[in-house]
């Protein structure tokens, strides 16, 4: 550790500041509002308990909300420690259950092998269940799917809550006969005078429909377990099962986590605080670190009870209580305005300890806090303008635009698109609903049913089938005359009919988007092919599922599923992180801080909005309406403590048709000392559209709208996500390919060869984890496992026929050429290893995360042997290297990478890595070959001058005009077709 790194961090700190990092024994509260420097403290004090302890670094378990809160410690750590930075328990809570389910696997051998469940998976089961007779009351005539994402979504909050079906039952039961003593809920007058109100028997509804829910509920986890499926939650729960029953468990993790730290501690639900409960309970005084801040607690509808957080100071005797005073954001102005308003979150004498009041350390001049009140579409023009100005002005300075909705972030990102200004937003969005998975279901229904003239009109409006403006028109004429034979016009959908038997059910939707055009109106959009893969991925599970093999099947089952469905979500990322102006929801903003924050659509409608009904009863956990408005109050308190310099609230008083919109109860709320109130005048913007072009921004750069979008994907994609090998070996062979497969990621049919190999990873999985690795044991294995693999594959029959014939015949000759490999010791298996890559650009730097799932590796003392399996017969060492005509080099670039990788992995510090190629397929004499392969730090080297390479063909753009050699190129045709030469 680089002590002189700490002290100058830590003689930055302020007095309170420094206890927190200093108390490093005893349970420990620190209350930390916006702006205080809470992951400072945090790292610090983890640095500090390992320069005043013998700790080891393994031996401190730090848990916080999100994994980009955990990217920002681990950074921040790495700056104080190095590498033994990687060495300290950094996780959320479901990666803190994950880790310990794989680490001590043999306390959860019912897991093992188990399948995580979709969305889809739990939909499904849960449908199946309500198909007894006795749930018939949860299958409404006419809706019968009406209650089944509702009892999903209950069983998640069940399980956060730390709720069995046994608990839901006997609460539910509980309540309906509180309910019926007492009597308030009785009628005094009137015709039901002595009968229950009409509220009452309502809730007496609602207690007898979670009766039901907790039987759906005990079935479900039933047949789950009995499936070996886990859904995401069964992680927290899993684990705190296993440390409740199984006392050797709960005493390893004890004696092993020695401090633990706990972030946002006031966005902990039940079942997260009971496991930081049992792990900390095993000393009368634990040395346990919890930060949070009441006022920011915004996730009550994931769970989250602020409660547990107002409990925890009593929990232990002696618990420390250290408030944060001082904020290093915002100024003065912006921290008394936003603290009149949480005020009312409590009432007299309510939490003192909590209700801090933040004091500026940041020296930046005070500014009002501007509420600008108007027209709705001169509030939007003046955002415009205000962004623009500053984008002119100011060359550092960093702007958010934070709303309440998705629906509400949607309109913004269109708004400043249109005005030509570049942002950066990540979002959810349905692919019902998105205009290309409209136009999707548009094209299988014309597809299912040809009578449905209007469909294909659609279809064709919006520029498929490649038919000329002037035919398209003359179509849709004829269609809508009603006149016969329009559809055997188009050559595509002619020949898609006529394809509609011969293809497997998903190659055919692959295939209908290409031949229809869809796919090239898809990837001019990134958002777009998102939706595009989630409605395959959608197919996949519908194929898998119900066993479909009949392509109209598949297309009658996706239009089932929509009709069905309220929603089904994809995550969306628009623009590149490196952009000065980002739009978010409030939830989205948590953590983060900006120069400039906009809230638009400031109005009760956006941010209060109407309260959803309630299905099922949750023990002690029914909200009322006031809580509700506090669960606001903090969201709006948490959005606008995101500024530094300034805040600007933007309420639309009147929208578009005249209708008139009420103001955000919580502006009057404000310390009206500390706010400056605007009324616009009409047509502000000089303009009558909200949506005006033309930007003077050079954040634009002359790039063309698409090209600038896919070129931001792809800075987002690889500063987050990553770079792959496999990406890598695409940009080197084809730059269309590197977009179109490793960032687009245009989906794919599924192909022999690809299943072939994906069948043998599994298998050879398999194989590793059994104990008796004789060549009989190999052979069983392998055959049962590529069989019951295959069973799940979405190949055609006669496809996976062929693959399995191929793979038994070979399996004799595998099992003997490898078991030498196999009995070589434990291997640890599908291993994912992560590092960093930092390079250069225009004299920035540019650092992302380099990844790779490696097949198996082996340690052997001081040797560290990674293995990479592929599937096909041995190949030359010239080959490998891509020395001979027919060679791309990218199986030797493989083993380089890996190497990279594991280099940068403290657990192989200082010790010799070997990489190998395993060849599984059988030569003509029956061998298989294992070709390991010296890698000399020139390779390496060279390896980083080709990321390099990438780095800066993606910044400067050159990315979306370089093309391959390749005159057949699949993927440079498209790119041509779609952004032109």
């Amino acid at each position: 550790m680089s002590d002189s790194a700490f002290q100058a961090q830590y003689a930055r700190l302020n007095p309170k500041q420094k206890e927190a990092v200093d108390t490093i024994d005893g349970p420990v509260m620190v209350i930390a509002g916006p702006g205080t420097g809470k992951t400072t403290v945090l790292t610090l004090r983890i640095a500090q308990i390992l320069r005043k302890t013998d700790t080891p670094p393994s031996g401190i378990l730090a848990i916080t909300f999100t994994e980009a809160g955990v990217k920002a410690m681990r950074q921040k750590l790495r700056a104080l420690m190095g590498s033994r930075a990687d060495e300290v328990r950094l996780h959320t809570f479901h990666g803190f259950a994950s880790s310990i389910i794989a680490e001590f696997k043999d306390h959860f051998a019912h897991l093992d092998r188990a399948i995580q469940m979709t969305d889809i998976d739990a939909e499904s089961l849960v449908r199946e269940i309500l198909k007894d007779e006795r749930f018939a009351e949860l299958r409404p005539f006419g809706n019968p799917d009406f209650y089944v994402q509702k009892i999903v979504g209950g069983i998640s909050d069940a399980k956060r809550e730390a709720l069995t079906p046994e608990m839901m039952r006997e609460g539910a039961k509980k309540e309906k006969k509180s309910i019926q003593a007492d009597p308030d809920a009785l009628s005094s007058r009137g015709p039901t005078k002595g009968k229950l109100k009409a509220e009452a028997e309502k809730r007496i509804e609602k207690c007898e429909r979670t009766v039901l829910f907790a039987d759906v509920y005990e079935v479900y986890e039933k047949r789950k377990r009995a499936e070996r499926k886990i859904d995401f939650n069964d992680l927290i729960i899993e684990l705190l099962t296993a440390l409740q029953n199984d006392t050797l468990l709960l005493r390893l993790l004890q004696e092993k986590f020695l401090y633990i730290l706990v972030d946002e501690h006031q966005d902990t639900n039940d079942s997260q605080n009971l496991l930081i409960r049992l792990l900390a309970d095993f000393f009368d005084s634990p040395n346990l670190f919890v930060v949070g801040d009441e006022k920011q607690a915004i996730y009550r509808f994931q769970g989250a009870s602020v409660e547990n957080f107002l409990r925890f100071k009593n929990a232990w005797k002696g618990m420390k209580s250290i408030p944060l005073e001082t904020n290093y954001r915002s100024h003065q102005h912006l921290l008394d305005s936003t603290f009149s308003m949480i005020e009312n979150n409590y009432g007299e004498g309510e939490h003192t300890h909590l209700r801090v009041r933040l004091t500026s350390g940041g020296g930046g001049k005070p500014q009002p806090l501007a509420l600008i009140s108007g027209k709705e579409c001169d509030t939007l023009e003046y955002l415009g303008k205000e962004i623009q100005a500053i984008l002119e002005k100011e060359n550092e300075s960093t702007m958010a635009i934070i709303t309440k909705t998705n629906r509400d972030l949607e309109r913004i990102i269109r708004f400043l698109e249109s005005k030509e200004i570049p942002v950066s937003s990540e979002r959810k969005i349905n692919i019902f609903n998105h205009p290309i998975g409209n136009l999707f279901f548009t094209l299988i229904e014309y597809l299912s049913d040809t009578t449905n003239t209007e469909a294909l009109a659609k279809t064709i409006a919006v520029g498929l089938w490649d038919v000329p403006f002037e035919n398209g028109v003359e179509c849709i004429r004829a269609l809508r005359s009603g006149k016969q034979g329009v559809a055997e016009k188009i050559p595509a959908l002619r020949h898609l009919q006529n394809k509609l038997t011969d293809e497997g059910a998903l190659a055919y939707l692959v295939f209908l988007a290409e031949a229809s055009g869809f796919l090239t109106l898809a990837v001019k959009d990134p958002s777009a092919m998102e939706v595009w893969r989630g409605i395959v991925e959608l197919s996949e599970y519908l194929i898998r599922e119900g066993d479909i093999r009949d392509t109209r099947e598949l297309l009658a089952k996706l239009l089932s599923y929509k009709a069905s469905s309220e929603e089904r979500s994809v995550k969306v990322s628009v623009g590149s992180p490196e952009l000065r102006v980002r739009a978010m929801t409030a939830h989205g903003s948590k953590g983060l801080e900006f120069d400039y924050v906009f809230l638009p659509f400031v109005t009760e409608s956006s941010w209060i909005g109407r309260t959803r009904g309630t299905y099922f009863v949750f023990p002690h956990k029914e909200k009322d309406d006031e809580d509700s408005i506090r669960d606001a109050r903090r969201l709006f308190y948490v959005a606008l403590t995101r500024a530094k310099k300034h805040a600007v609230v933007l309420v639309p008083e009147e929208i578009a048709g005249g209708k008139t919109e009420t103001p955000l109860r919580f502006l009057d709320e404000l310390d009206p000392k500390c706010v400056e109130r605007t009324v616009l005048p009409p047509d502000v913007g000089g303009l009558h559209s909200p949506f005006f072009k033309g930007s003077t921004s050079s954040e634009t750069g002359g790039i063309s709208t698409h090209n600038r979008k896919l070129i931001d994907l792809t800075k987002t994609t690889l500063l987050n996500s990553g770079l792959s090998v496999t990406a890598l070996n695409h940009f080197i062979t084809c730059p269309s390919a590197f977009l179109y497969q490793s960032i687009l990621k245009i989906p794919q049919a599924s192909t022999p060869s690809a299943e072939k190999g994906t069948a043998v990873h599994e298998a050879f999985r398999r194989i590793w984890e059994e104990t008796d690795r004789s060549i009989g044991t190999i052979e069983k294995v392998f055959r049962d496992s590529v069989s019951a693999y295959l069973e799940r594959s979405l190949l055609p029959v006669f496809e996976k026929e062929a693959v399995k014939t191929e793979l038994f015949e070979k399996a004799p000759s595998i099992a003997q050429e490898l078991q030498s490999h196999f009995a070589s010791g434990k291997a640890v298996t599908e291993s994912w290893s992560e590092g960093h890559f930092s390079g250069t650009y225009e004299g920035g730097q540019v650092t992302m995360p380099v990844h790779g799932k490696l097949d198996a590796v082996l340690e052997d003392g001081d040797t560290v042997r990674v293995f990479d399996y592929k599937t096909k017969e041995a190949m030359t060492v010239p080959a490998i290297k891509g020395e001979t005509k027919s060679s791309d080099g990218n199986p030797w670039r493989q083993l380089i990478f890996y190497k990279f990788l594991l280099e940068h992995n403290p657990k192989y510090k200082n010790k010799d890595i070997v990489p190998s190629l395993v060849f599984v397929m059988p030569d003509r004499k029956g061998k298989c070959g294992i070709v390991s392969l010296p890698v000399a730090d020139a390779d390496i080297e060279k390896l980083k001058t080709e990321i390099q390479s990438l780095i800066d063909s993606v910044w400067s753009g050159r990315v979306m005009t370089d093309f391959c050699d390749e005159p057949e190129c699949e993927w440079c045709r498209l790119k041509k077709l779609v952004v032109g030469r």
